[in-house]
């Protein structure tokens, strides 16, 4: 499967320990070559074409269409402010 980034999750994720980023990577080296994003353990349908990836206490937001995932977001983000 071919996972795009969104430029705005890429920043919040830098705000995050080096620990959660490399679980974040296990995720989507995983991601890629997968059919069913199911298939992964911390990941969770949402709706039809969406799910939740669950890292800590941190949930992502995963989108999928035709074998092409989207990352938009972090629906929630532990280490991230905006202040």
């Amino acid at each position: 499967m071919e996972i795009m980034l969104e430029e705005q999750f890429v920043e919040e994720l830098l705000f995050c320990p080096k620990a959660f980023q490399q679980e974040f990577r296990k995720i989507y080296q995983q991601l890629k070559i997968v059919d069913n994003p199911l298939e992964i353990k911390g990941i969770r349908k949402y709706k039809a074409g969406r799910f939740k990836i669950y890292i800590w206490k941190s949930r992502i937001s995963l989108k999928v269409k035709a074998h092409q995932g989207h990352i938009g977001m972090f629906l929630y983000n532990e280490f991230y402010s905006r202040e």
